[in-house]
């Protein structure tokens, strides 16, 4: 009996629901022209992630997929393994059961990985298939000693002519050591007696090795050379970009340098590019709200905004809905301050006001392209604000964002910037404001009584609610990852007759409660009865206080 053909790759992925027949015929198109493997390109274009391609891949090898979250590594094994051996191996041995190896590999055809992990292991070996960023995460999780790496570096630095030796290590060792603890930036910041080193991991800064204070100018040198910048210039600040591969991740870097008091002030914003850009479904965000969005995404016409403070993920969810249109039949393009990443099929401009070119003019500029979908960087002042209405009202889908603490406040802050009231009913399909809040650690977590205090707030009689303890994998913070807060307001008609006849905004937020809209706090308290976040947490970033929890 003739075995039934294997489905091919692109139909697999369409079955599965992680890519449509147009983008699979793009991804084909591009093939003919560079002769690589489909998955290769499918990846390399965003339009699939690393771990849909690895899972098929194990599935065709009778192999079970695991992440860094499903494998709980034995004690022993760890205290024989070392960061330098899996990532030459490309494997993580992870459990000895009944004389038999259980391993996570990356490639199960190739054959210098089963030679490494055998040098080591004699047994015979039971392999899984993961992803290099959860082999990574593995590795930083229970192995990775790269701080106190840093520390033998700084240690063993000597001054030799003016100079410092093994400064390029240090910095490679602050940048590799940031990335595999999952931070967002790098704070290199000089006091008096020492230059403190902190790096923001989900959304909080958290302090790491100090540095020398009389190594600072030589590691800041470094830095500056890295990201093509002046090294002579100490009195003006200069911003820059640098681009570093660590293992098989690209990873770029946007440089900001400013003077102080003790010397120069770098912070280094680290910019992932492994994953792409991140799907509506991977945001955190309920299926309700992304069924909204996706229906955004889909409109011919109109303007949408997403709103709230620097760092709230904002421009990452209109990345996310950009995802969702259908660039292969619609001309999408964008302006931006800068372009964080790169997406398949879409034309990104960056603005430059040393030159001329700021949103209203890119923007101008872009509407003699013949787009269809424009997202507009950030809406800063009343000429780019007209320019962006005008241009929804004429046939476009323009989605932007704005600094506004909530979503009712956006279309008195258009108001404000001289856009006449009937223009914005005319053209505003809503507006969204945004927080992150950081997620409970899933492998630490334990259920616990609310107290009073907790109970007062969710406005209810009794609850169980969620807290991390505290685990290696979360850094003993109880918390890991971000998850979306978020209130949409899409004004309806007593709405709109309240914004037109002037009324405050809470006046405003009422009459939109009275139909179902929710608040931060309100989208928050969600969160917590569902055990995805606390109480303290939507407090600190969606309500500007703090509750300290009292134990339960």
């Amino acid at each position: 009996m003739t075995a039934a053909p294997r489905k091919r790759l692109g139909d697999r992925l369409i079955e599965r629901g992680v890519l449509t027949l147009d983008r699979l015929k793009v991804a084909l198109r591009e093939q003919e022209r560079h002769h690589r493997p489909l998955g290769e390109i499918l990846q390399s274009i965003g339009f699939v992630e690393e771990k849909d391609l690895v899972s098929l891949l194990a599935e065709d090898h009778g192999l079970e997929f695991l992440t860094a979250k499903q494998v709980r590594p034995d004690p022993l094994l760890l205290s024989m393994l070392d960061p330098a051996f899996v990532r030459a191996a490309r494997a993580f041995p992870y459990e000895l059961d009944k004389g038999t190896l259980k391993v996570l590999l990356l490639d199960p055809d190739d054959p210098a990985t089963i030679e490494h992990v055998r040098e080591r292991f004699p047994y015979p070996l039971v392999p899984a298939l993961t992803t290099e960023k959860e082999l990574n995460t593995l590795v930083r999780v229970h192995l990775d000693t790269r701080s106190s790496r840093l520390s033998e570096i700084l240690a063993g630095a000597k001054e030799s002519d003016g100079q410092w030796t093994q400064v390029e290590e240090i910095v490679e060792a602050l940048l590799v050591d940031a990335i595999y603890k999952s931070a967002t930036d790098i704070h290199v910041e000089p006091e008096e007696l020492v230059t403190r080193v902190r790096y923001r991991i989900d959304g909080i800064l958290q302090g790491v090795d100090n540095l020398p204070s009389h190594m600072t100018q030589s590691i800041v040198s470094r830095i500056k050379v890295l990201a093509s910048l002046d090294i002579s210039e100490r009195r003006r600040p200069q911003d820059g970009r640098l681009r570093t591969r660590v293992g098989e991740r690209e990873i770029d870097t946007r440089v900001s340098i400013m003077p102080t008091q003790y010397g120069e002030n770098v912070v280094l914003r680290i910019l992932d590019k492994t994953d792409g850009v991140l799907r509506l479904e991977r945001l955190g965000l309920s299926l309700s709200q992304q069924a909204l969005l996706r229906e955004i995404s889909a409109r011919p016409h109109g303007l949408f905004l997403v709103t709230g403070p620097t760092g709230s993920g904002k421009t990452t969810t209109l990345y996310g809905m950009l995802a969702e249109v259908d660039a292969v039949h619609r001309k999408v393009a964008t302006v931006e301050d800068p372009i964080e990443y790169q997406m398949p099929l879409i034309r990104q401009s960056q603005i430059d006001p040393a030159i001329g070119f700021s949103f209203a003019n890119g923007l101008s500029t872009l509407l003699r392209q013949d787009p269809d979908v424009i997202l507009v960087g950030e809406i800063r002042d009343g000429e780019t604000a007209d320019i962006a209405i005008k241009a929804a009202m004429t046939g476009h889908l323009v989605l932007s964002t704005l600094h506004t603490n909530s979503s009712i406040q956006a279309f008195a802050r258009l108001g404000n910037m001289g856009v006449e009231r009937f223009l914005l009913e005319d053209s505003m399909i809503g507006a969204m404001s945004q927080r992150l809040a950081r997620r409970v650690c899933t492998t630490c977590t334990r259920e616990v009584p609310a107290t009073e205090e907790e109970l007062r707030w969710l406005g209810v009689q009794e609850a169980m609610l969620k807290q991390g303890t505290g685990c290696d994998l979360c850094n003993r913070t109880g918390f890991q990852g971000r998850i979306a807060v978020v209130e949409t307001f899409l004004p309806d008609e007593a709405s709109l007759e309240a914004l037109r006849d002037g009324k405050g905004l809470e006046h405003v937020e009422r009459v939109a409660e009275a139909n179902g809209f929710k608040t931060l706090e309100q989208e928050g308290k969600e969160l917590v009865l569902a055990g995805m976040s606390t109480m303290d947490e939507i407090l600190r970033v969606a309500c500007g206080a703090r509750v300290t929890r009292k134990a339960a």
